[in-house]
């Protein structure tokens, strides 16, 4: 399911001392299949941008087209335009509020018009398809479980709504470095057998370098970049505009060239990087 964004801006509190530009005509497609990263600075409207995708935020200026969607239209159908794109919120745990992970999960479901039996069918499925043992944990309270068990309750949550396309803002947050791949794993895996496009907010330029096929630079409130992870992290100018930090690999490979060592192309992981060397990289003291 294609997004396109044409000429986008938002204002908060519009003519009055408050008024703050969020976005300033953005233009961008994200094709059916993309797993785009969205990056940026704290306040250059990365989520402000999310949440115009599911009419969290109703346009005020521009367009933007979601699959058959216009969201810019007056009248729209939310319910099924938020059964189709589903979004998950930072810290997504602290929005766990049933009384078992089985209602929890199946709240969105019943929400969305299906009956309670049908429901439970697709929690089961949902839970299972995060990794969680459905007749172990469907009747305890979501605030029972682990830290990892509810970020993967609150995804699951999402995806028992059957969406094709899941936003995910700063999904790793607040998680250590295990408990990220996990997540991150996980979404990988959705989106090879369930989603089909994926959405992701990150302030980590690693996992941007991972996952992503694409990534759109915000700066300001306008549109920096869209192009590919390598491309951006191979191009210290523009780096230099985004005042973002680069992948971990780029940062090795650039502190080797500093000491006389250049690497013949740009690994962004850290399994790039040992690849390049185990292969008898070529470089030039």
């Amino acid at each position: 399911m294609q997004i396109k964004v044409e000429n986008l801006k938002y204002t908060y509190s519009p003519k009055t001392p408050f008024e703050k530009v969020a976005l300033d005509d953005i233009s961008f497609t994200i094709n059916d299949g993309d797993t785009i990263g969205i990056i940026g600075s704290t306040g250059s409207g990365k989520s402000t941008l999310c949440q115009h995708f599911n009419a969290l935020i109703r346009i005020s200026h521009g367009k933007i087209y979601v699959g058959e969607w216009e969201l810019h239209a007056k009248k729209l159908n939310l319910g099924a335009l938020r059964q189709a794109v589903g979004m998950l919120f930072q810290y997504p745990e602290y929005q766990l509020f049933a009384d078992t992970v089985k209602e929890d999960v199946a709240f969105g479901p019943i929400n969305f018009g299906k009956s309670k039996e049908d429901a439970d069918i697709l929690a089961r499925y949902a839970l299972e398809l995060v990794g969680l043992d459905y007749d172990e944990i469907k009747d305890k309270s979501p605030f029972e479980l682990s830290g990892g068990q509810k970020r993967r309750t609150a995804i699951a949550g999402i995806i028992a709504s059957r969406p094709e396309v899941l936003v995910l803002d700063e999904p790793t947050a607040g998680l250590d470095p295990q408990g990220k791949k996990e997540i991150l794993d996980l979404v990988t895996e959705l989106k090879k057998s369930y989603v089909k496009t994926v959405i992701m907010i990150s302030h980590n330029m690693d996992e941007i370098a991972e996952y992503c096929n694409r990534v759109i630079v915000l700066n300001d409130s306008k549109l920096l970049y869209d192009t590919t992870p390598r491309e951006l992290f191979s191009d210290k100018e523009k780096l230099s505009l985004t005042g973002l930090e680069v992948p971990h690999a780029v940062r090795v490979k650039n502190l080797l060239e500093a000491r006389g060592i250049v690497l013949q192309g740009t690994p962004l992981t850290s399994k790039e990087f040992v690849e390049l060397f185990k292969g008898g990289a070529p470089c030039a003291k």
